[in-house]
């Protein structure tokens, strides 16, 4: 190893690359990695750790910083969660093989260390046997807490390592003969290959050009998607960083308490025989308001997404088809891979299709499937604002009236571990922008929890300062005339000096009633802590709609297109049931008995669209088609819609990685449902449908080369052509959702 030590000073304006090399440079690596085994404390109730003691994988070498002040102990590394829990444990040590990074600049940076290095996620593992060469102090240490017995001594690991590597070298020296054999044959069999590919290419020179030309494409192609992939990645790093702060910032914000919610609290709680025994309140509601809420529902028992199917989004599919299947709900791939990424949008997601086209049943089997719970609320054709969706506070009755939508909000808050899909039933009957715009604009919120107002905070204030007022009085005219007997208010009332002297007290007359005041009383504390005076959009809820096309409903407001997605259903009754059978049966899951169990970010959270960035291929095209095609028809297209694709795409990518069929889905879901003008109209020296028909419709099949294999129902370039054809036959009119 190289013994040079660096200043802190010497390397403050060195690159990251640069550091790198100074350390593989110190500790003699030269390999692209730096590999190491070290030891892994007992976690005990944390979830990240420390890796102690650490080697060298290649050479054995124990490791120090080769920086002034730190040479002295051996480097200690951290280890995320992600590695920690899956290769420590609670109870003991353990010894981890692992690969190592840099550490974020802000943690070199706080521990004063340019070199600090940790675990690279992901790439932590059990330590199954012993590298060839190792310190001998590691296998004799007397101060390690760690059985030695979980070693072997190094002359019985020679023996075996020698005699394992004279088998595996006839083993070598075998399969080397046979691959010989296999590479002469092939080697024939290639050079009579290249012999008839010459043949051809001599016969004809410019087919070999068009091939050279096609290669090339192909090539610029690849380099342009990995141009993606990279940014892509970079983007996530980027989210998953903001994701953390806001995360910190919401924690932070739920632990104020809401000052006059919490006094009103305190004062409940402190005067609560008297309040019970006065008959102010009752008990079931004086446990609910003082008590911190626990989950009203059971965890449902399931399979681990991460444990049994480590994150594949892919997989996950392929269980909840399955399951859906074994429940005799037979939905084909492309429609869970295309319902689950909207889910994780955190969007709202639009069901539309016929009557019987099974929209809520896909949210009731698809919360089943997950283990989450759906709540279909119906929506009333007389819906005309906010009220008729949440409720709204009742100053006659002291208290706030809430619906079942709001009612289902707040106990999905009550379980925050279970996901809940909330499903607004023929959304459209009504017309969404009077009852749900503002709801929507509330959701526009993306990097923190929606806040929902429900009624003033100020009237737990006025309650807070009446009922005190009630029970100084009360409690001074018992102390007054040493009525310590009276135990609740009737008895109250028949004293008659005690009566006198509280409608004195409140200033009422003969003609006034006490019962009705305390009645009133009574009524508005009940109110203001049987409902909340305002509510955080929990993170485990999903709103979706569905809505039916027909003469009894009303078309959906651009405002509400530009923020929703529209997912479109065909009969059940069309699929090809033995498609979906064969694709359940190549899955070859053992049991699929049990839902699949998600955290609750792992069905999406709320973070910002990915940034408009000029030089991402989606951007481009789409700024493009807006110009030349959208623009001209009259169709809204915004920044924000181009933004909402490409948080789509990048989903999407994890179920599925055709990028056609993912920029197929989003024309499906964010464009074409724009189409309704008179295509009458001309532009330029053609029509608005014309240039439809004869050019926008090439343009999209030259988008997506493989249209022809997607269901028509879930095919854009199929939907443009059932639109032409629909207006060609209503004189002219484009309408979608004809």
């Amino acid at each position: 190893m190289n013994e040079v030590i660096y200043s802190k000073e010497e390397l403050d304006d060195r690159s990251e690359a640069e550091l790198l090399d100074i350390l593989k440079q110190s500790w003699g690596v030269n390999d692209n990695k730096i590999e190491v085994w070290g030891e892994l404390p007992a976690l005990g109730d944390t979830t990240f750790g420390f890796l102690r003691n650490p080697h060298l994988v290649s050479t054995g070498d124990r490791l120090y910083y080769p920086v002034q002040g730190l040479e002295i102990e051996p480097c200690s590394f951290f280890i995320a969660p992600q590695d920690a829990q899956k290769c420590g444990s609670k109870e003991h040590n353990s010894f981890v093989r692992c690969e190592l990074e840099l550490s974020p600049e802000s943690e070199r940076s706080k521990h004063n260390n340019p070199l600090s290095l940790c675990v690279k996620r992901g790439t932590g593992e059990s330590l199954r046997s012993l590298p060839k060469e190792i310190p001998l102090e590691i296998l004799t240490n007397p101060n390690s807490d760690e059985d030695s017995s979980q070693f072997i001594s190094k002359s019985i690991y020679d023996f075996y390592h020698e005699k394992a590597m004279g088998d595996l070298d006839k083993l070598v020296k075998k399969k080397q003969s046979e691959f010989e054999l296999k590479m002469a044959q092939r080697e024939i069999d290639a050079i009579q290959s290249l012999e008839i590919i010459q043949d051809k290419i001599q016969e004809n020179e410019e087919k070999r050009d068009v091939a050279i030309k096609l290669v090339e494409k192909l090539n610029n192609k690849q380099i342009e998607l990995d141009k993606i992939v990279s940014k892509l990645t970079q983007d996530k790093v980027t989210k998953q960083t903001e994701i953390q702060t806001l995360v910190a910032s919401y924690t932070r914000i739920e632990a104020e308490m809401n000052n006059k919610i919490k006094r009103l609290k305190e004062y409940v709680a402190d005067k609560a025989l008297f309040l019970k025994t006065f008959e102010f309140i009752d008990e079931e509601v004086l446990e609910l308001f003082i008590q911190e809420s626990q989950p009203s529902s059971d965890q449902v028992e399931g399979i681990s997404f991460n444990d049994i199917l480590n994150g594949d989004y892919q997989q996950a599919v392929s269980y909840i088809q399955s399951y859906l299947v074994s429940q005799d709900i037979l939905y084909p791939r492309h429609i869970i891979e295309n319902y689950i990424t909207l889910l994780r949008t955190k969007d709202i997601v639009i069901l539309a299709g016929d009557s019987g086209s099974g929209k809520t049943n896909l949210v009731k089997s698809f919360a089943k499937a997950v283990g989450g719970k759906s709540i279909i609320v119906p929506v009333k054709p007389n819906w005309t604002s906010s009220e008729d969706l949440l409720g709204y506070y009742n100053p006659l009755e002291k208290k706030y009236l809430a619906t079942p939508f709001l009612e289902a909000m707040i106990e999905a808050e009550q379980n925050p571990t279970i996901p809940y899909f909330i499903c607004l039933d023929e959304m459209n009957l009504a017309r969404v922008e009077y009852y749900f715009a503002d709801f929507l604009s509330l959701l526009e919120t993306r990097d923190e929890s929606p806040k929902i107002t429900l009624y003033s905070e100020d009237e737990s204030s006025h309650v807070l300062s009446e009922l005190k007022a009630v029970v100084d009085i009360i409690q001074s005219t018992k102390e007054k005339y040493s009525k310590e007997g009276v135990i609740s208010f009737i008895e109250l009332l028949k004293d008659e000096t005690l009566n006198n002297q509280l409608r004195l007290a409140f200033g009422f007359s003969d003609k006034d009633s006490l019962i009705k005041y305390h009645s009133e009383i009574r009524r508005m504390l009940s109110g203001v802590m049987s409902m909340p005076s305002c509510i955080k959009m929990p993170a485990n809820l999903h709103i979706i709609g569905a809505i039916n096309i027909d003469e009894t409903t009303h078309y959906l407001s651009p405002k509400i297109l530009d923020r929703a997605h529209i997912m479109r259903f065909e009969s059940p009754l069309l699929s090809n049931w033995d498609e979906i059978l064969t694709q359940v049966e190549s899955y070859e899951f053992e049991d699929i008995s049990k839902p699949l169990l998600f955290n609750i970010d792992q069905l999406g959270y709320r973070n910002n669209y990915p940034r408009f960035d000029r030089d991402n291929a989606f951007c481009k095209l789409f700024v493009e088609l807006n110009k030349d095609y959208f623009h001209k028809l009259g169709v809204e297209f915004g920044m924000r819609t181009i933004r909402q694709g490409l948080n789509y795409l990048e989903l999407f990518q994890e179920v599925n990685d055709d990028s056609s069929m993912a920029i197929n889905n989003f024309m499906l879901h964010k464009v074409l449902p724009k189409f309704t003008f008179d295509g009458n109209k001309h532009v330029g020296e053609q029509t608005k449908l014309e240039l439809v028909d004869r050019v926008f419709v090439e343009r999209v099949k030259s988008l997506l080369p493989n249209f022809e294999e997607y269901s028509e129902v879930f095919s854009a370039v199929h939907a443009i052509e059932t639109v032409v054809k629909n207006a060609k036959a209503n004189d002219g009119v484009v309408n979608f959702w004809s």
